[in-house]
């Protein structure tokens, strides 16, 4: 998916806090690189070096923590690879250290960083 900017602003605060969805670019693994950061970077560039790779889905998904329900807004990465094998990492919100899941509800309806609201 291309990537689409997304400016959300709090009706409490009105803090616009700015995500994105999607990638630039081309839809090669590779280049996906660049946007990773640490581990995942690092196993990415051995799979892609020692595996067959069937498919990979990369670019900006919005997710929200289960606990404070705010939103972040990671460059995720799923590889599906010598044909039943998938790496996909998980993500922790940097307030509470939960794991993040994706957002599924209208954007508008998450907590605010800046106020809470």
């Amino acid at each position: 998916m291309p990537e689409q900017s997304l400016d959300i602003e709090c009706s409490h605060c009105h803090n616009t806090a700015h995500y994105k969805v999607g990638h630039d670019g081309e839809d090669i693994l590779e280049a996906s690189l660049e946007h990773l950061k640490g581990k995942t970077k690092i196993h990415i560039k051995s799979l892609i070096a020692k595996h067959k790779i069937d498919k990979a889905d990369f670019g900006y998904t919005i997710y929200t923590c289960p606990t404070c329900h705010t939103l972040s807004n990671p460059y995720d990465v799923r590889v599906e690879y010598d044909e039943i094998m998938v790496f996909q990492p998980f993500y922790k919100c940097q307030k509470c250290n939960i794991t993040l899941v994706k957002a599924k509800q209208p954007y508008t309806s998450y907590t605010c960083r800046e106020c809470g609201k």
